[in-house]
């Protein structure tokens, strides 16, 4: 998981929303409301991080060749009558 994710940076957001809204409200210093991201920046990327290692990607199906075949000579073909 990347540390620069918009998924980490989002959940960063959401989790530290309290301490940004009280910042736009004046409530909260800037710098305690923006370390307060950081620090869940961090928390949030190793938490998806260790998810990620626990349950791995999903699986990728495995992609294979078809040749054309041609048809075997001793075959009787659909139309010839069967003896």
């Amino acid at each position: 998981m990347r540390l620069a994710s918009g998924t980490v940076l989002g959940g960063a957001a959401a989790i530290s929303s309290p301490a940004l809204w009280a910042s736009l409200h004046g409530e909260l210093p800037v710098d305690i409301a923006l370390t307060r991201y950081l620090v869940s920046v961090i928390i949030v990327w190793a938490a998806l991080s260790t998810l990620v290692a626990m349950v791995g990607d999903a699986p990728r199906p495995a992609v294979q060749e078809v040749r054309p075949t041609s048809p075997p000579e001793d075959e009787p073909h659909g139309d010839e009558p069967l003896v």
